[in-house]
């Protein structure tokens, strides 16, 4: 008796590559849907963002208004907050809210304050107008280039970023790349040229330019009455800031401050403010944590997902082809049975009396006897 395969097996084998084969074709087929399009959608800006960095410069100098008094050697920080509105973006847009205060708090003494309300794309980081964009609360002005956020995969090229001193976007240069805190970073630089940005009337004391009087009282916009001169500020500045390409989040940054008082024959009178603001150990440690984890989630929708669902697309895929020919080269072999194995038997004896030696004397009944007997 021959055991033999059951049929069923082949057909277990069919089905089983040809849902394999299906669902290797679907994450294939899934894999540049993944890559091209819906990581262009989830990788953005984050609409709900805070983050709070402090930057300190040593040896300081700037102006104390509240006594028009020069301070020099101070230690002064910058701390600034960025919050993100969730409620004012959207899926195209992000809006956040920063603030920076410049205070020197040995004197305890509050030097300067900054806002800005920025709205921009969330994937190309360009600056907009509208839902309350605003620099220290004007909304008249127009904020151009990118600001407070960078565009994610940022390139080594120039962009023109947006300061909020000049009110105004100046280029930011590419200048090489450097790790801060382990991580490879592209470095820009901008210079914003003196510019004024402020005009002070009636205007500062007389004597906080430290002029003879008889020169003070020609000084064109010299205000007898107050004793004052009407001048302008005139801001000077090197921003350098440190970038994750992955993310296009800033991890590190300095500015180099210089403001002067100009008269109105456009003479620089006094320097007023010195400042080289560097960014706390802390504060870097900070924005690099973040950077890696939003890296890690880009990574995964930009990489591990669409090459990882790919490649486990295509395994599947060979072994359902495979087990498909195997299905189809098995060869199927008829089951023997007891009726077939009696059947064969009465053959192979009908053929064993029909052809086999007979006995003398067996002679068939009908044949004559021989002539010879």
């Amino acid at each position: 008796m021959i055991q033999a395969i059951s049929p069923g097996r082949s057909t277990v084998r069919r089905n089983v590559g040809l849902v394999l084969i299906g669902v290797g074709a679907f994450f294939i087929a899934l894999a540049p849907l993944v890559r091209f399009y819906v990581a262009r959608q989830l990788i953005a800006a984050p609409l709900n963002v805070y983050e709070k960095t402090t930057l300190r410069a040593d040896g300081a100098t700037y102006l104390d208004t509240t006594q028009w008094k020069l301070q020099k050697g101070a230690t002064v920080t910058a701390t600034n907050t960025t919050r993100g509105d969730v409620h004012a973006g959207d899926g195209k847009v992000a809006v956040w809210d920063s603030f920076t205060s410049i205070e020197d708090t040995a004197a305890n003494a509050k030097i300067e304050t900054q806002a800005q309300r920025a709205v921009f794309d969330r994937r190309t980081a360009q600056l907009r107008d509208g839902r309350g964009a605003s620099v220290n609360s004007d909304g008249a002005v127009k904020q151009t280039g990118v600001g407070l956020f960078w565009p994610v995969g940022v390139k080594r090229k120039s962009y023109p970023y947006f300061d909020t001193s000049t009110k105004r976007a100046w280029p930011m240069n590419y200048e090489g790349e450097e790790k801060v805190q382990g991580i490879k970073t592209y470095r820009f630089v901008q210079q914003i040229p003196p510019t004024v940005t402020d005009s002070i009337k009636p205007g500062v004391p007389a004597s906080l330019l430290g002029l003879p009087a008889a020169q003070v009282s020609k000084l064109p916009g010299y205000d007898k009455k107050n004793n004052a001169v009407a001048v302008d500020r005139v801001y000077q500045s090197t921003v350098t800031a440190w970038v994750d390409p992955r993310t296009g989040a800033p991890v590190n940054q300095e500015q180099k401050v210089t403001q002067t008082l100009r008269t109105s024959d456009g003479v620089d009178r006094l320097v007023v403010a010195d400042l080289d603001l560097k960014m706390t150990p802390e504060s870097q440690k900070s924005l690099v944590h973040t950077s890696n984890t939003e890296a890690t989630k880009i990574g995964l929708v930009k990489s591990w997902l669409p090459y990882g669902g790919g490649g486990l697309g295509l395994i599947l895929l060979i072994a359902g082809l495979l087990l498909l020919v195997s299905a189809r080269r098995r060869p199927a072999h008829r089951a023997v049975g007891s009726g077939t194995s009696a059947g064969n038997g009465a053959k192979a004896e009908d053929t064993e009396n029909a052809d086999g030696p007979r006995a003398a004397g067996d002679e068939p009944a009908d044949r004559e006897p021989s002539s010879e007997s």
